[in-house]
């Protein structure tokens, strides 16, 4: 009877603990926001003080939202992610971390070189990116993009599959970036050409704070000798310099609608160019007749299609081959 109480009690717990049914669906009763929302809780391990009902109140308006902008797509392109119960103030102050207001026209103007990009591209297929990684509640976006392009040109300069390396080096030895006004790739680049290069994140793990820059020079594995911001004169040069330069860090611009990106080819309802993000460039394609950029974000493997993005190309979409592009030198 002992044994038999204790294996019903095992799975009851794995019912309870992973039954996320509600969480997955094309349309969110709100008649049912409640249950929805205790699932939410459980999924994502949220704790709230105090401001439990603030925080149930944005969540049900965050459904209401969804099934919005699911219904005008006509697909489920939106849903609950771990981001639902923020509005999107709350959000922009600890998951973005670009400021497009203080950017500079410093850089190298890019010249086309007059290859033939192919039709597709992927540049995960040649080993040149690293898994997924999450910023957590820090505006770093901007040394998660930066150290994802000097990954992939280390890669592509020496044959070889991505090395993860360290996020947190990036972010701490860029002196003008934090995780409260974010900063730029371009400016990770120089940092690290100061260092001597970077460090595998392994030995200098990710904090999710900004600290002490304590770079161990013996223990740098891609050696960074600039970087500089590159400037791209639209999508079509973009394109190319992708598929010459290999990934590369470049800017978007998110708003609440992006934030419950769930997967397809996005294209925000509204124009939105001021950008506020930083991301990796490492691919395109098309789906059917639509053409769209293939783009590593920094917000962990369960936001969007497993930590990326497909953005509509050819229209601008979120400020893309507009603003802003950097590419590392890396020996």
């Amino acid at each position: 009877m002992f044994l038999l109480l204790c294996i019903l009690s095992t799975l009851a717990s794995e019912v309870f603990t992973s039954d996320y049914s509600l969480l997955d669906q094309d349309y969110y009763d709100l008649n049912n926001a409640k249950a929805i929302f205790n699932q939410f809780i459980q999924k994502y391990e949220k704790e709230y003080d105090d401001r439990i009902d603030y925080h149930f109140e944005v969540f049900k308006q965050n459904l209401q939202n969804i099934n919005k902008w699911n219904k005008e797509k006509g697909t489920k392109m939106f849903g609950i992610n771990a981001f639902t119960d923020l509005t999107f103030e709350e959000f922009s102050r600890f998951y973005l971390g670009f400021n497009a207001k203080n950017i500079s026209s410093d850089g190298i103007v890019y010249k086309p070189s007059g290859i033939e990009a192919p039709d597709s591209l992927d540049w995960r297929d040649s080993g040149y990116v690293s898994p997924v990684k999450n910023q957590e509640n820090c505006g770093s976006c901007f040394a998660f993009s930066a150290t994802g392009n000097v990954e992939g040109q280390y890669a592509k300069n020496h044959n070889t599959q991505a090395i993860s390396l360290s996020v947190q080096q990036s972010l701490d030895c860029e002196s003008q970036g934090n995780c409260i006004d974010g900063g730029f790739p371009h400016n990770v680049f120089q940092a690290l050409a100061e260092q001597g290069g970077s460090m595998r994140e392994e030995d200098y793990p990710y904090e999710g704070v900004k600290g002490q820059c304590r770079t161990q020079r013996d223990k740098i594995v891609a050696k960074v000798t600039g970087g500089s911001q590159l400037g791209v004169s639209g999508e079509d040069d973009l394109k190319e310099a992708l598929a010459s330069h290999g990934p590369l860090s470049i800017s978007v611009c998110v708003d609440n609608q992006f934030k419950a990106y769930n997967g397809g080819v996005f294209k925000p309802s509204t124009p939105c160019y001021q950008s506020n993000h930083a991301v990796l460039l490492v691919g395109y394609g098309n789906e059917g007749s639509t053409k769209y950029w293939l783009i590593k974000n920094s917000w962990g493997k369960q936001w969007g299609d497993q930590g990326y993005f497909r953005l509509v190309m050819g229209q601008r979409a979120c400020g893309i081959g507009v603003i802003y592009t950097a590419c590392a030198k890396v020996a």
